[in-house]
């Protein structure tokens, strides 16, 4: 997997129950959800992206 954006690194940092759910998803799925934070337009919308895996 590629590197993760540093901004959605400090929002899963900050979520411990995403984090968990982050890392339990498969692969493709967690490559689809980083392609999404590296979209991301803002702080929000990370954040926001971080929310959904709750």
């Amino acid at each position: 997997m590629e590197e993760l954006p540093i901004g959605f690194m400090m929002a899963l940092a900050e979520n411990g129950v995403a984090l968990r759910r982050f890392a339990g998803l498969a692969d493709d799925t967690r490559q689809a959800i980083v392609t999404q934070a590296r979209q991301a337009a803002s702080r929000e919308e990370m954040e926001a992206i971080v929310r959904s895996l709750v």
